[in-house]
Order: structure tokens, then sequence, then C-alpha cells
């Protein structure tokens, strides 16, 4: 998460609240975030229906007031993390599909 008021780096009993939470679902591309209250100010998911050129493909909502920039740039990054694990399951559900 990234740091909020406090501060960068506060560690122990008094760290501060987070100024964004990024919650969801990383393997399954679902996920949103969060400001310091709680609410969502963006959602990203990948788009199931334009997976046409070996790219991955999301949606992405944000709200009025929150940065694209940030958003973007924080799905890129969580996108590219979890990328081998995607084509480990991947190749996973292929192999049973075949079995099957």
């Amino acid at each position: 998460y990234m740091e909020g008021k406090g501060g960068f780096g506060v560690t122990g009993l008094f760290k501060p609240t987070p100024t964004y939470r990024i919650e969801g679902d990383f393997f399954d591309r679902n996920f949103c975030f969060r400001n310091e209250q709680g609410k969502v100010v963006a959602r990203a998911n990948m788009d199931g229906w334009i997976q046409f050129d070996g790219m991955n493909h999301y949606q992405v909502q944000v709200a009025e007031g929150m940065d694209a920039h940030l958003v973007l740039a924080c799905v890129c990054c969580i996108d590219e993390e979890f990328d081998e694990e995607h084509k480990k399951r991947k190749e996973e559900r292929k192999r049973k599909e075949e079995e099957d």
C-alpha cells in the first residue's frame, strides 16, 4: 500500500493509515483502489471480451479527483507481477481440458 499522513517509511505501532489501499483478487485480475475513508476511487478488471492479440486488456474506471496515471501505473505493475502466475494457471486449465 501507499503511505498516507505521517510521512514515508513510518513503522511500528503508530503507522499511519495508507492513502490508498489496493484490494481484490490479483490472480483473477479484479481489484479496486480505496482511499483513506474506505471509498472506492478506482476499479480494474480484466476484460474478458477483448483478448485477441495476446496482450492483457483491462477495463479501468477512475473516480473524479483520483489520479488516473497512478491507477494505470499500478494496474500495469500488478499485471506484470502476476503475469507468470497467470500463464501457469492457463497452462494447467488447458491440460485439464485436454485430459477430459
